[in-house]
């Protein structure tokens, strides 16, 4: 098996994290990783209620719409449920875990129980919607387990309960795919159980909606907004995930739209493993990236459905690995047994997004379907294939959606870059704005409650009023497309009522960015007033952490030697730089990170400016 080329080794990776306990030898590596969550979510649930139906992990969110009747949580059970319903169905289970699957079912959805979960809002959409496909999913996965077990009365009340959560269509995003799995798990079940009843129409229309949202080009994507191109990783963790759960549900019933969304899913999965870096790491881009490991989930259903183009070793190792990455920087809290709502015990708060509560980080269970896959398969048995990017440099144009993914082969390092920025108000900025995000060099972002604070400056251009300091980041996007060398973004930021518009040109090749901007000042803006900063990626540091020094006559070296190094050389325009230390709260997954910063004075009616940034091991040197 080849190793593994990373700058983040596991050594390294725990000296950002606490250290956590060694962890038992299981009969698979996987349940190494399960069942610490298992057992410490089976004791947070048993502490919350005799009941099992929520679950309030110790310092977690209370989210409104995630409470059942008796104010507990409850999608952090029905984020565990399709782990559960998988351990359970591979016969892994024992009979204390099988219970538990059980009598969560019967008492969540039971109207007369303190912790009944309540129906779905009958005129809006709530986020019961949302847990109702994996609610659904589990039981269908579960069903020889649960359903005898249960009463007509209650399977009569997951029906009712189920059928509350597609009252009201949810048409305008990714959201129609988890009303069309609620309704394809019911006809399913219809069959043998008569509790159960959906409805066809419906759950057709899901479908001509969804298929609605199909990207141009080739590359099997979706946009999440009909209004405006959003590209993100909602493509691995629903539009691909849930559409697997479809098509195993009912596919079978509906050809032609299995035959459909399947021909665009191989196509996804065809690149999927672009996305990686040889650490494991998917590059941390987007929102809800607190999913961890759910961008593992529609590779493990497309195996079993045989549509995973790849090998199973390939597999194995991208899911083995993303899982290990994430627990290895500390994504498991070993004493409160649960999955934390941040990445790292010291990373931001910013990674959380507004919505994230107790449940949040479990979407990712999903991908322990995986324990389903017969004994004796090649993905148990195989030895692991080495990732993309450990077979040498590449680039990878998505034409049709404006995106560029590069791989370092000599570092393991995978980098992508979108042309044109789909969100740039405060809360989603930093995570979809940026001229690259990379799988080694995690991004800066505000705490969460300050997004309307200053724009981090990693790997961003912002104006800068000179004296006072303030700062204005990317505030709108007109524009942007693939060049023939790289990408082109047309935006605008706002600063004290002045407008700047700035065209920008980069190219990405290896470790290495180029980036040049054209920038029209305001014709009202008093020379010297304002200043242009432009940053690198940023280098991670621990909390005590120094890192090393050099400089030139035009370009300045940060090196930590766990981590690796970050230089910015200027070409053109600028006229000095700057190193930036950001303390507790601003990376994603570090204590502490720097970045190098240039800096040019407003002084006439337009500026070029031009500059090249390195992220990997020790840089080339330059001529």
């Amino acid at each position: 098996m080849r190793a593994v080329r990373s700058l983040l080794t596991r050594r390294q990776c725990l000296q950002v994290a606490a250290a956590t306990p060694l962890l038992a030898q299981f009969a698979d590596p996987f349940e190494n990783y399960f069942r610490p969550i298992l057992n410490g979510y089976l004791r947070n649930a048993r502490r919350t209620s005799p009941s099992l139906a929520v679950c309030d992990f110790r310092d977690g969110t209370l989210m409104p719409g995630a409470l059942a009747r008796s104010g507990k949580t409850y999608d952090s059970v029905s984020r565990m449920m399709p782990a559960l319903a998988a351990w359970a169905a591979s016969g892994r289970a024992t009979a204390g875990e099988q219970q538990a699957l059980l009598a969560a079912f019967r008492h969540a959805f039971d109207p007369s129980h303190p912790d009944y979960w309540l129906p779905s809002p009958a005129h809006q959409q709530q986020q019961r919607q949302v847990e109702a496909s994996i609610v659904a999913w589990s039981l269908w996965l579960a069903r020889e387990h649960l359903l005898p077990s249960l009463t007509p009365a209650e399977r009569a009340n997951i029906q009712q309960w189920l059928a509350s959560c597609t009252r009201v269509p949810v048409r305008a995003n990714n959201w129609a795919w988890f009303t069309a799995v609620n309704h394809a798990c019911r006809l399913a079940l219809a069959a043998r159980w008569p509790e159960f009843s959906g409805d066809e129409r419906f759950m057709l229309d899901d479908l001509g909606f969804l298929d609605s949202l199909a990207a141009p080009g080739d590359d099997g994507w979706y946009t999440d907004s009909l209004k405006r191109g959003t590209f993100d990783y909602y493509n691995f963790w629903v539009f691909a995930s849930h559409f697997l759960y479809w098509n195993r549900l009912v596919g079978a019933r509906y050809p032609e739209w299995s035959r459909k969304f399947a021909t665009r899913l191989k196509a996804f999965l065809r690149d999927a493993p672009l996305f990686f870096g040889a650490n494991g790491s998917h590059i941390l881009f987007g929102r809800s990236l607190i999913y961890r490991w759910a961008v593992a989930t529609p590779l493990v259903l497309a195996y079993q459905q045989g549509l995973w183009p790849h090998s199973p070793a390939l597999l194995r190792a991208i899911v083995r690995r993303n899982i290990r990455y994430q627990w290895d920087i500390g994504g498991f809290d070993h004493a409160r047994g649960k999955l934390r709502e941040t990445f790292t015990p010291s990373g931001s708060t910013g990674i959380k997004d507004s919505y994230i509560d107790n449940g949040h980080p479990y979407w990712g269970m999903q991908a322990f379907n995986l324990f389903t896959i017969p004994a004796g398969d090649p993905f148990w048995t195989t030895d692991e294939d080495p990732l993309p990017v450990e077979g040498g440099d590449f680039l990878h144009r998505f034409e049709g959606i404006g995106m560029i993914i590069a791989g370092s082969g000599g570092t393991g390092q995978v980098r992508l870059a979108q042309a044109a920025a789909a969100h740039f108000e405060p809360a989603h900025r930093d995570k979809y704005a940026r001229f690259s995000y990379s799988s080694h060099f995690p991004f800066n972002t505000t705490p969460l409650g300050e997004e309307k604070g200053p724009a981090r400056l990693d790997n961003q251009l912002a104006v800068r009023h000179r004296a006072t300091r303030r700062l204005a980041g990317v505030f709108g996007c007109t524009g942007g497309q693939l060049t023939e060398t790289g990408l082109e973004r047309r935006w605008w930021c706002e600063i004290d009522g002045h407008r700047f518009e700035i065209l920008s040109r980069w190219s990405i090749t290896g470790g290495t960015q180029r980036r040049r901007h054209q920038i029209t000042v305001p014709a009202a803006v008093r020379p010297g007033d304002y200043e242009i900063v432009e940053g690198s990626d940023p280098l991670g540091l621990a909390e005590d952490a120094r890192y090393e020094k050099e400089t030139g006559p035009d370009w300045i070296l940060l090196r930590k030697s766990s981590i690796g190094a970050i230089r910015s050389r200027r070409i053109g325009g600028y006229q000095h730089s700057e190193v930036i230390i950001h303390g507790a709260g601003a990376n994603v997954v570090h204590p502490r990170a720097a970045h190098i910063l240039w800096v040019a004075p407003v002084t006439a009616a337009e500026l070029i400016l031009e500059s090249e940034y390195y992220a990997g091991p020790e840089p080339p040197r330059l001529p």
